[in-house]
Parts: structure tokens; C-alpha cells; sequence
């Protein structure tokens, strides 16, 4: 692995390669912290995702700041963060992957959402939590919809080359790329109401999105060492193994998503 440090778009951002070679990689992947979270919490995930030979893009989430609209703020960082990857380096594959931890799993499903969902391939959002501001939860309505993307498509060509289109008033069609989005939930912690956790957003979206639920796991479970100083503020209702087993369960689902 090959790790460095370099200022794209504006953003701090940490590329890790699966090797020295630029060229030999088989996916993106965004591996977005939780809350003043560092991302050294999430080596191990990032250690899974190098395993598949992806290139993992992390930065810190701020979310004190910007004040208002922080987390499609944030989004839209992962969004212009890419478009600068992809001019840098011309052979990376599209699309891209997230997998978010907490606020960094509610910036992924936003991503997919609305900021950026023709160039998200797969969504693992561990524990996201729906709040300031509600966005997916909302019991009276107006929520984000989690669903696919509409794609424009070439139309079918015949034995001889020619196009044959499907509608004689369309040279192009459509098609609904499903999206795979996976949302996990622990058993929480402190701030994380019920009514707006990884679950209810499941309840909102339950035909576009898959659930996995971490027994006897708390909120800091998907770090490497319970989120440090960021961990101290939420205690860890978790137990050791259900801690342990969450970690692995989201190791697990990268296995088998990427």
C-alpha cells in the first residue's frame, strides 16, 4: 500500500493505493469518517478496501463547519474531489463507491441521493444517523428518496451496425441503474435518536435499500479504537465481542458489495 496526503480541490484529502502503480486500480472507494472522527479509525476498513485493489479517498468531516448546509456541503467536497481524481489520473474506473461511518454514512446516502447518484456504484452507510437536518425520516413526508438513477443508454444495433431504436421518436433510451445501498445500525448511543437512526431510514426506503443489524454493538463499533477523544463523548454501550463483531460484519459486506 501507498498512502499520501495532498490537497485536492480545496480539500485535505488521504489517497491510499493498493500499490505503486497508479494504473492497476479496480475501483474508487470514499471512506468517510464519522463526526471530528480521524480517519485513522478506519484503517481496518480501509485495509479491506485496499484488499480488493481500490483506491480508498478519505478526509476529515468538520461538521461544525460549514454552519449551515454542512452535510451536502460535504457531499459535494466528495463530488469535486472526484472530478479532480478523475482529470489527474485518466484510467481510474467509474463509477464510485462510498462507505461512510455515521455522518459520513448520511453524506454517502446523500450522494447517492441527490448530489451525485449517476456516479455512485455501491453505498455501505454503517450506523448513519439522519439528523440536523432531517433529510430521510421525516414522518410527514418530503424526504430524500433513495432509489437508482435513470441512465441514458445507446439504443440496440442490428447484424449490420445500424441502430435500431426502441422508440421511432427516440434515438436514445433509459434505463433504472439500481444502486446497492446497505445500511447498518448498532444499538446506538448517546444523541442518536430512534426515530431518525440507520433503521428508520431502512423503514422510509425498505424496497431500495438492504439492512444489517450489529447486536450488542455501540455507535463507535466501526472504529479501530472506539473513535479515541471523538469516542469519549458518546459512551460505548456496546459490549467487547459485539464491538468486535460489528467490525467484523462491515469488513464482511465490503467482501462481498466490491
Amino acid at each position: 500500500m501507498r498512502q499520501e496526503t495532498r490537497e485536492i480541490a480545496g480539500v485535505n484529502v488521504t489517497l491510499s493505493w493498493p500499490n505503486d502503480d497508479d494504473l492497476i486500480v479496480k475501483g474508487v472507494t470514499f471512506l468517510l469518517p464519522g463526526s471530528m472522527v480521524s480517519i485513522s479509525e478506519y484503517n481496518g476498513l480501509r485495509d479491506v478496501l485496499i484488499e480488493k485493489d481500490h483506491l480508498v479517498v478519505s478526509f476529515f468531516i468538520n461538521v461544525l463547519w460549514p454552519f449551515f448546509d454542512n452535510h451536502q456541503t460535504h457531499a459535494r467536497k466528495v463530488r469535486t474531489i472526484f472530478d479532480d481524481l478523475v482529470s489527474l489520473y485518466q484510467n481510474l474506473p467509474q463509477p464510485y463507491s462510498v462507505v461512510g461511518h455515521s455522518v459520513g454514512g448520511k453524506i454517502a446516502l446523500l450522494l447517492t441521493a441527490v448530489v451525485d447518484p449517476s456516479r455512485v456504484g455501491v453505498v455501505l452507510a454503517l450506523d448513519a444517523v439522519d439528523t440536523n437536518p432531517v433529510q430521510f425520516t421525516n414522518e410527514k413526508g418530503g424526504n430524500f428518496p433513495l432509489k437508482g438513477t435513470l441512465e441514458q443508454v445507446d439504443p440496440p444495433t442490428s447484424a449490420t451496425g445500424a441502430s435500431v431504436p426502441p422508440d421511432p421518436d427516440s434515438a436514445l433510451q433509459s434505463k433504472l441503474r439500481n444502486i446497492p445501498i446497505v445500511l447498518t445500525c448498532t444499538d446506538g448511543g448517546l444523541g442518536i435518536p430512534k426515530n431518525h437512526n440507520a433503521e428508520a431510514i431502512h423503514r422510509f426506503n425498505s424496497t431500495t435499500t438492504t439492512f444489517h443489524r450489529d447486536e450488542h454493538a455501540g455507535h463507535m463499533a466501526y472504529c479501530d479504537n472506539g473513535g479515541r477523544w471523538a469516542g469519549k463523548i458518546m459512551p460505548d454501550i456496546g459490549t467487547k465481542e459485539g464491538n468486535a463483531n460489528a467490525r467484523k460484519n462491515a469488513q464482511n459486506l465490503i467482501r462481498q458489495l466490491l
